[in-house]
């Protein structure tokens, strides 16, 4: 039977799997530039933003330093997997090891002291609106009465501590009341509100969020609508290859790392394809 000439329909959400092409792509820019650089550092990434992280590459072209976030499994086979006899070059089988989380790899020129002007990325530090399973920094509690949220968004760790527990200021040029139909959402989202007069009115005193506890998916849409900012981009330097004293880890950071940035790091898988 001849075969049809009607036209299809395609969907436009289908993707077609990474094969065995991409591994092993990934695979030769791993060993190329572990071939091609004295240094490689393990670098953990906390509330992984893609278009921070994108912004630090293109900054960083200029200094020879490549990174890679991608397939764990398939960088650590690219280094050689866990036995000396099979490691790329002597230690980067500990590299290997500690490829484990949201972290990846930057192969650099650069010495270890260089490259923390870059790496501690105080340039790169950036805070933004806090996703689901994140830690609250703070506890916000909203009094009972009208609601009103912050116009401009704020950095939780620049807000004075006098302003607690709502962390709302008290002047009117800074704050603003919610429109009445954004009341529907609020109540959506857990908050007890009602319509009073056209005014959104809190029935009760309500806690957003409760400080060192993970955010859910309603209070990380309720810190975004109050405008307030918990999430911040961080880049920290956890262990240092050199092709001259092997694998050393590092002390990059106090900071504790969190589980968010799934959907980033994958969008960064596949750019590094």
């Amino acid at each position: 039977m001849p075969k049809s000439k009607r036209n299809k329909v395609v969907a436009l959400t289908r993707t077609e799997k990474k094969g065995k092409d991409s591994k092993s792509v990934l695979f030769d820019k791993v060993r190329t530039a572990a071939d091609e650089n004295p240094h490689c550092y393990v670098i953990s990434v906390s509330n992984m933003r893609n278009i921070i992280l994108k912004a630090m590459r293109q900054g960083m072209k200029t200094q020879n330093t490549t990174f890679f976030f991608g397939n764990n499994r398939v960088i650590a086979k690219a280094l050689g997997g866990p036995d000396r006899e099979h490691e790329f070059k002597e230690g980067l089988r500990f590299v290997g090891e500690a490829l484990k989380g949201d972290v990846g790899l930057c192969f650099s020129q650069l010495g270890l002291d260089e490259i923390r002007e870059y790496v501690a990325f105080s340039q790169y530090v950036h805070t933004d609106f806090a996703r689901n399973g994140v830690v609250a920094t703070h506890t916000i509690t909203l009094p009972a009465g009208p609601v009103f949220r912050r116009i401009e968004a704020v950095e939780m760790d620049t807000v004075e501590d006098e302003l607690a527990p709502s962390y709302l200021p008290t002047a009117k040029e800074e704050i603003m009341a919610f429109p009445n139909n954004m009341e529907t959402q609020l109540r959506g989202l857990g908050m007890p509100t009602l319509l009073k007069g056209g005014v959104i009115m809190l029935m009760r005193e309500y806690t957003i969020c409760t400080e060192g506890e993970p955010l859910t998916t309603n209070q990380a849409q309720l810190l975004k609508h109050f405008n307030f900012k918990m999430a911040k981009f961080n880049v920290r330097i956890v262990g240092h290859w050199s092709d001259t004293d092997g694998y050393e880890v590092v002390d990059g950071s106090n900071e504790e790392d969190d589980e968010e940035g799934g959907e980033d790091r994958a969008a960064m898988e596949e750019e590094d394809d």
